[in-house]
């Protein structure tokens, strides 16, 4: 096959990554030299696709892998820049493969790399080294949304999510913890509620960790009482709604809860009832 490497596929990489060739070259890429290029080559890709690898795998398993044309690609750094999921896919069948491998691009191109499979803001984060990637996104976003308006549907474009990561919400990170802690006990989205503990914080830090804490253990006598209805209320809100309540409405009465416990006020139930289907409140 024309273009089509003799050497054994480990020795074929490394020669090419330090001679570049002008057009790809065929490699039957055996499982041990995949998984060695993971190990060792992979650089900030977005995480793997488990659907897609398990897709890939039983396809090699089967015999049923093909020479398309698709290829996977080296940057001139020696780094992966394509290819982790086919990669992935052999090493977990255990099957060679034939791939068109391209080397010698520049690694500053890889954002405009598959702009048919676009990255979102969560593989952006993660490509840019942030941890929690998906729930730092979910963050910011709705920190944005907190500080601008919290009815505007559009979607963040992944390099703004980037920008503000970097910038405005650098200090949002830490707050993933608390939105972790109260989805494990309610299953509210870590994300939204990270977003709002961080921007309480903004107003009154103490207050913000007194509410965070006491939303976690429950306690529902004196000034934590409007937390305790603020949960069973949400609680009784998804539990007539399959499970699912309206990210907005959450918003609302949460917000509504912050509002009337910075304030030490007594609050009530109806007022969190009406916080439900009114317009979301500044929060104070």
């Amino acid at each position: 096959m024309d273009g089509m490497t003799q050497m054994p596929a480990s020795l074929a990489i490394e020669t090419h990554l330090m001679n570049p060739p002008e057009t790809s070259v065929i490699i039957v890429i055996d499982p041990k030299t995949a998984k060695t290029i993971l190990d060792t080559r992979n650089g900030k890709n977005r995480p793997a696709k488990p659907n897609k690898v398990q897709q890939f795998a039983a396809d090699m398993a089967r015999d049923r892998w093909g020479l398309t044309g698709d290829t996977i690609k080296f940057g001139t750094n020696g780094l992966l820049l394509d290819g982790q999921n086919r990669l992935s896919a052999s090493a977990k069948s255990g099957k060679s493969f034939l791939m068109h491998v391209v080397f010698g691009i520049d690694p500053d191109l890889f954002g405009r790399m598959d702009i048919g499979k676009p990255r979102n803001a969560a593989d952006i984060l993660h490509i840019a080294g942030f941890k929690y990637a998906s729930a730092l996104a979910a963050a910011i976003r709705w920190a944005h949304l907190l500080d601008t308006d919290p009815y505007n549907r559009d979607t963040l474009q992944p390099d703004l999510v980037l920008e503000l990561a970097r910038g405005k919400y650098s200090d949002i990170e830490p707050f993933l913890k608390v939105g972790h802690q109260i989805n494990k006990q309610f299953s509210h989205p870590v994300g939204q509620i990270a977003a709002l503990i961080y921007n309480f914080a903004q107003r009154d830090k103490n207050k913000a960790e007194d509410f965070a804490r006491t939303w976690q253990r429950g306690d529902r006598n004196g000034k934590y009482q409007i937390i305790d209805l603020m949960q069973a209320l949400l609680h009784s809100q998804k539990a007539n709604n399959n499970g699912r309540i309206h990210e907005l409405a959450r918003a609302g009465v949460i917000i509504k809860t912050w509002n009337i416990f910075r304030a030490a006020q007594k609050g009530s139930l109806a007022q969190l009832n009406a916080a439900l289907t009114t317009k979301i409140e500044s929060i104070s």
